[in-house]
């Protein structure tokens, strides 16, 4: 068993987030009851500020994405009713990771699998985005554990603000711990957001290609993200997620002048919240292959049935292909 990671700083920085703002909701209510509010009152107050923090937030993602929208084919249209409910998705997973997952990452998620349980495949190693953590991807551990592909660690992005490299570098270290402790020689990765883009540069430039079999991307910003504009002063990482940024684009060119030798696969939506201009979660055709994934915004990509059951399907038509040779 690999020791496990516990809180990362991610998490604690989070954990201590959630305490805040439960203290000031408690400060809220307190002030309320003392002018006469009745207590149902008051708890719909507190509620609404809780769940409209978190609006403004989506928003702040959904509008600049928008804006720098990639252009989208006939069949990628969804209409305006199909967008409000997507608005509406994102927001209730704003709700559930924004602090809840994400402050108690080591109770959703522990570093590694359940013991016991009956497995197929090859162990999964399952790495979430920037400023996020492994609690992040409950659904995805609890859907692939459901399935039948219960052999699956997991592992927190660290350090958050240093470099892809760095966490390309910690994801190596990660992946040689879950090859030692199963005995397996290779294992599937599968990666949200920049843990995709993470997983590319570990096959490519840190010895991933010997020990991965299969590499899957949901929602990765290959190419940045408008969001990162502006921001680069957080650290490294961010003047590498920024769109279109000289260390993207020169990384892109080297690793996508062949095909990868791990078979890639990219599942990305024409409209991401997060991600944008979209078609940067896209590779090359003859790198990999890309699954488009209409009217899936960023955040509810961790929670949605659609992506878990693409996710397992991808795994289940590789086993099935590599029984067929």
């Amino acid at each position: 068993m690999i020791p496990e990671q516990g809180y990362t700083a991610h998490g604690r920085g989070f954990l201590k987030a959630f305490w805040i703002e439960l203290a000031l909701y408690v400060l809220l209510a307190a002030w309320l009851l003392s002018r006469g509010s009745s207590p149902l009152a008051v708890l719909l107050v507190v509620l609404s500020t809780f769940a409209m923090l978190r609006l403004v937030m989506v928003l702040g993602n959904v509008i600049p994405t928008w804006k720098a929208r990639s252009p989208k084919t006939p069949e990628q249209e969804i209409g305006l009713p199909a967008t409000l409910a997507m608005i509406l998705r994102e927001w209730w997973a704003a709700m559930l990771t924004y602090p809840f997952l994400f402050a108690f990452e080591p109770r959703w998620v522990p570093t590694n699998p359940p013991r016991g349980l009956p497995h197929k495949g090859l162990p999964i190693v399952l790495v979430p985005g920037f400023f996020t953590n492994r609690g992040y991807l409950k659904a995805w551990r609890d859907h692939l554990i459901a399935t039948g592909y219960s052999q699956v660690y997991a592992v927190s992005p660290e350090p958050i603000f240093d470099s892809v490299e760095k966490n390309a570098q910690h994801v190596a270290r990660f992946v040689d711990a879950v090859l030692a402790d199963t005995g397996a020689r290779h294992v599937v990765l599968i990666g949200h957001s920049m843990g995709g883009l993470v997983i590319r540069l570990y096959l490519h430039r840190f010895g991933g290609m010997n020990k991965a079999a299969l590499a899957i991307a949901v929602g990765s910003p290959f190419r940045g993200t408008v969001l990162a504009r502006g921001k680069e002063g957080m650290g490294p990482i961010v003047s590498q997620l920024t769109d279109e940024n000289p260390w993207a684009r020169t990384l892109m060119t080297e690793i996508e002048a062949v095909p990868c030798p791990v078979p890639f696969v990219a599942l990305w939506s024409p409209h991401d919240t997060i991600v944008a201009p979209q078609s940067g979660s896209r590779v090359a055709e003859h790198y990999g292959r890309n699954v488009a994934l209409p009217g899936i915004g960023h955040m509810e990509m961790v929670n949605n049935r659609s992506v878990m059951k693409h996710l397992v399907h991808e795994l289940d038509t590789f086993y099935a292909v590599q029984g067929e040779h």
